[in-house]
């Protein structure tokens, strides 16, 4: 491309004669103000759903952590019961299975086998008694002691209404 020349006249006067082109892009029709909002929509999509059900069972199991760390081991008669048999299947399923790998070389042999299915049939014991009964002990325990904590707070909320209105 070659040097334009400074000493032309169109360069040298203060008036400019020439107009220049505009380019394509001003050309084309400008948007409205605020044309390019778009209205959120009120419903969620799934991914936010699936956020916030996340989040509401996060709190669920950090509220459920606390009463089980507050509340892990009730006091009551009924659930001393269940643990005494929880430890006595456990115990008579060890020494099941111990008499079972004695009794191996003895004949007949379906003696030994005899002993690994009881070891077997108590320990399945155990987990029944651990996953259903224990557990609801604990639950209905824990339940308690919620509505105990609740019905001490509103009583004390309520005693505290009444000698703040004294004052």
């Amino acid at each position: 491309m070659s040097q334009r020349n400074p000493m032309n006249e169109r360069y040298t006067t203060e008036k400019h004669t020439g107009t220049t082109r505009k380019s394509a892009a001003s050309a084309k029709p400008k948007t409205k103000a605020a044309g390019t909002v778009t209205m959120g929509t009120t419903k969620k999509t799934p991914k936010e759903r699936k956020a916030e059900q996340k989040e509401a069972r996060k709190k669920e199991q950090a509220r459920q952590r606390e009463l089980d760390r507050k509340y892990y081991k009730p006091d009551t008669p009924r659930f001393k019961k269940l643990k005494r048999i929880w430890w006595a299947s456990l115990a008579g399923a060890i020494l099941c299975t111990v008499m079972s790998w004695l009794t191996r070389s003895i004949e007949p042999a379906w003696i030994a086998f005899i002993f690994l299915f009881c070891a077997y049939a108590l320990i399945i014991f155990a987990f029944y008694l651990d996953f259903s009964k224990i557990k609801k002990e604990r639950r209905a325990y824990q339940e308690r002691m919620v509505a105990l904590e609740e019905a001490e707070a509103k009583r004390e909320r309520r005693e505290h209404g009444k000698t703040a209105t004294n004052s």
